[in-house]
């Protein structure tokens, strides 16, 4: 670090090591937030995940009975007709000045099927169950976005406050140190002269 060895270069140098330190301070804070945030995040990814897993499995196995009531053809007509149209709304929120996403799925049903005879018990339950387990995987992935920007976020924020530790304070340290040793250096050869001065 470069810097005039005077009183002013000194005042400056602790001025900008106490700015440093409170940066420091201040993203140490942001990565406790972080980091409670993202633990909580994981705990609850944990049990969505479980969540879904078992939703999945109840849809697929409501499916095999849908497909043992009705057959294969059955079943494929069913999933060709247009019977719901779903709109998805992603937007951005704030979390600590930090975008992260937030999913809303909205369903509509376009129409009823024709015929109530058409429908078998197996079948509809099917397809509720997978509306469901489609609402759950968008709330899932919501969840796991947003703790993959915060982590992204919080590796930034680690590698600032070890820069600002690791570096920029021992810099600061040292340039103060060096600052004050000449100064008293030239303090003390000035008060040699003027003790020489007097003697004359």
């Amino acid at each position: 670090m470069i810097h005039a060895h005077n009183k002013t270069a000194l005042l400056e140098l602790k001025k900008d090591l106490e700015l440093v330190h409170n940066g420091a301070e201040v993203l140490e804070e942001k990565r406790n937030i972080l980091l409670k945030e993202i633990i909580s995040l994981l705990d609850k990814v944990e049990e969505e995940r479980s969540d879904l897993n078992e939703a999945v499995l109840k849809s697929y196995s409501l499916l095999k009975k849908a497909f043992m009531e009705n057959g294969k053809e059955h079943l494929k007509k069913e999933a060709a007709l247009p019977i719901f149209r779903g709109k998805l709304h992603v937007y951005e929120k704030s979390f600590i000045g930090i975008l992260t996403p937030k999913i809303n799925y909205e369903l509509q049903q376009v129409r009823f099927p024709l015929s109530i005879s058409s429908e078998t018990l197996f079948l509809e339950v099917a397809r509720k169950s997978f509306i469901e387990t489609t609402s759950k995987i968008l709330a899932l992935s919501e969840i796991e976005l947003k703790a993959w920007k915060l982590a992204e976020e919080l590796k930034k924020t680690v590698v600032r406050v070890n820069a600002l530790q690791k570096y920029y304070v021992p810099e600061y340290d040292k340039a103060i140190k060096e600052t004050t040793a000449s100064l008293e250096e030239v303090e003390r050869e000035f008060l040699i002269i003027i003790k020489k001065s007097k003697k004359r």
